[in-house]
């Protein structure tokens, strides 16, 4: 259920507000039921190294159409990003760049079923990959 050190460092979190613009603006995206992903080719930065351009980079967005609260906002970017942590390192395609949305159930919905969410977002897109480990308990 939580994300081990090497899960967490094997993806890294979005930084340039350049990428995010094109994250944003892209029209390569699914909805499941807990979250929406939107996806591009991996965004490499002039002062970024090449060992980091091949891991996969993502952001969390939870905006106030979704949640009028920022506590409830706050609780579903942390959600998100929990998920992310966990399902992208093993799943998906590592030269690719993620905008995980928030809906309104992502609050609601159980930790296990985001993980699905995610993972059949990632299939929809044809954007998943097999997870090398067999420590994952997650069948996709």
């Amino acid at each position: 259920m939580f994300a081990t050190k090497k899960q967490i460092n094997a993806i890294s979190r979005l930084k340039s507000q350049a990428a995010f613009d094109l994250l944003r603006k892209t029209k390569t995206r699914w909805v499941a039921e807990g979250m929406a992903v939107q996806v591009i080719e991996h965004f490499c930065n002039k002062n970024e190294s090449k060992q980091d351009s091949t891991a996969p980079a993502f952001c969390v967005v939870a905006s106030k159409k979704t949640a009028k609260l920022g506590v409830d906002r706050n609780r579903m970017r942390r959600r998100l990003k929990a998920v992310a942590l966990e399902i992208l390192p093993s799943y998906a395609q590592l030269d690719k760049d993620y905008m995980i949305i928030a809906r309104t159930k992502t609050n609601t919905r159980d930790f296990a079923a985001l993980q699905q969410d995610l993972i059949w977002c990632l299939k929809k897109l044809d954007l998943l990959r097999r997870s090398p480990s067999s420590e994952e308990g997650t069948n996709a």
